[in-house]
């Protein structure tokens, strides 16, 4: 992709989302003041970086100070569902959890259990994680034995 492509991207998204700009520069300043970041659910990172006279230095905390807020809120929001996940396995011991990959969860179960558990894993993951959080969270499912190998799964409402 060319500068000149990707300067009209930027351009567009700007004309697009006009609070989008205005957004990253308070987050750019608050974070200078306080020296942190941090997501709505008030977990704070560190930027000391932000202002330091070194521009690679500052401008790699300033994206980090805008990232955090979205990837972070994200992961959290992922935290608490794996709470309610980790506290419905007593009466599912057959659910073994495994593995966490960004936004993605892992478990390894029996076959004949795939529909209760992509249910019960649904309805955790789906959970609005905050009072403000209006946006509605949609999770999916895929089985199989092997990464490469795995098929969508539809998973009913309750």
């Amino acid at each position: 992709m060319s500068i000149e492509e990707c300067e009209t991207i930027i351009h567009n998204i700007k004309i697009g989302y006009p609070g989008l700009a205005i957004w990253q520069e308070e987050i750019k300043k608050r974070t200078a003041f306080r020296r942190y970041t941090e997501t709505w659910l008030g977990r704070r990172r560190a930027l000391k970086g932000i202002i330091s006279p070194n521009w690679n230095v500052r401008a790699y905390a300033e994206r980090c100070a805008m990232n955090t807020p979205i990837q972070g809120t994200a992961a959290d929001i992922l935290k608490l569902a794996l709470g309610r996940i980790l506290g419905g396995l007593p009466e599912r011991p057959w659910l073994r959890p495994i593995l966490q990959i960004h936004d993605e969860l892992l478990f390894e179960l029996p076959e004949n259990r795939l529909q209760e558990a992509a249910i019960f894993i649904k309805y955790c993951m789906e959970q609005r994680p905050f009072a403000a959080f209006s946006m509605p969270i949609i999770a999916e499912a895929a089985f199989g034995k092997r990464f490469g190998e795995l098929k969508e799964l539809n998973i009913p409402n309750e």
